[in-house]
């Protein structure tokens, strides 16, 4: 791996940085998207139901204790209840943002890196050529074929290394865009029930 990175050159710094980024950002994405996922029919279910029994504390009390945009935007409309409609609507809207905005922290990083990296990968190419060109015109005729190689490699190295980065990087990103987007459309969904019911007599006001 070490002798791979020498010989890509300079370019094979940055990356390697952005492999890092690119890993960094998977994990922490995957592990917050997993911490934060909910049962929301069942625990739709379960607010109805403590609403028709006029049991606001309780089911803000079990909005609390689970985790997710979902029970996020339950919580906030029942706190809201004794609001108009349009008032808990534009609530629930600006709730609903700051959660997609959470669920979203790094993927425009995670974008960007699936564009540098064939960049960069294009850049370590171009180099590489340059020090073959420089190669040949040192020696004329009698070619150094180590130091002709050394160019080739580089520029071969970093084109693929800057494809592997970008491919899975951008399988990743579209995995998680539309597993949130899944929960962007659940949020929407409950938002809206929630909305109907208080709206409808579920929820005292």
């Amino acid at each position: 791996m070490l002798e791979i990175i020498i010989r890509g050159g300079p370019v094979m710094y940055p990356l390697l940085l952005c492999s890092v980024i690119a890993l960094a950002i998977t994990l922490e994405r995957i592990w917050y998207l997993m911490r934060t996922r909910t049962d929301a029919e069942e625990l739709m279910e379960d607010v109805k139901l403590c609403l028709q029994e006029g049991k606001l504390l309780e089911a803000m009390q079990l909005l609390k204790r689970t985790k997710g945009p979902v029970a996020a935007i339950l919580s906030e409309g029942i706190a809201y209840s004794d609001r108009s409609k349009d008032e808990i609507r534009e609530r629930l809207e600006e709730v609903g943002n700051e959660e997609i905005f959470k669920m979203e922290r790094g993927l425009g990083v995670l974008s960007a890196i699936v564009t540098i990296s064939p960049m960069l990968g294009l850049l370590g190419t171009v180099t590489g050529i340059i020090r073959s060109f420089r190669v040949l015109g040192s020696t004329g005729i009698e070619t150094n074929p180590a130091a002709l190689a050394a160019g080739i490699a580089e520029a071969l190295i970093t084109t693929a290394v800057g494809l592997v980065i970008a491919i899975p990087s951008l399988a990743v990103y579209h995995w998680l865009t539309s597993m949130i987007e899944r929960r962007v459309r659940e949020m929407s969904r409950r938002a809206l029930e929630l909305t109907d019911l208080i709206a409808g007599g579920g929820a005292p006001s």
